[in-house]
């Protein structure tokens, strides 16, 4: 033990281990600002990225626009209005799970994981020519 601890314990005060530290680290009922029409679904941290403000830029969007989250985030949305989701992950059934989150959905895009979505010419094609689609 260490001073701290041998000082709590002489003061009779419990200390606790949280099962779940992700609850206080904000991503219990997150709420969509009003500006949010796009966002994004990536194990990987994306915000930052030229190939996303290409992406937003594509869909006239600006980087105020976008939300950034990842596959334990999106779970706790509260969003009760249509957005545009892009989910980036290869693992079809993290995909399938997530799809009821995403509601109402205007569209949702799919690509492979971040990393493979960057150097992979063929899933960037791809993503353009579902953007493309009415």
């Amino acid at each position: 033990m260490n001073r701290r601890d041998l000082l709590l314990q002489e003061m009779g005060i419990s200390q606790w281990t949280l099962y779940r530290p992700e609850v206080l680290q904000g991503s219990v009922g997150i709420s969509v600002a009003e500006n949010i029409r796009f966002i994004t679904v990536s194990d990987e941290n994306i915000s930052g990225s030229p190939l996303l403000a290409d992406v937003l830029l594509s869909l006239d969007l600006k980087k105020e626009d976008c939300l950034c989250l990842n596959y334990d985030q999106i779970q706790h949305i509260e969003c009760k209005r249509p957005i545009h989701y892009w989910l980036l992950s290869e693992n079809i059934g993290q995909i399938d799970r997530t799809l009821s989150f995403c509601m109402p959905a205007e569209r949702v895009y799919r690509s492979p994981s971040w990393q493979q979505f960057q150097s992979n010419h063929q899933a960037k094609r791809e993503l353009w020519q579902q953007i493309q689609q009415p």
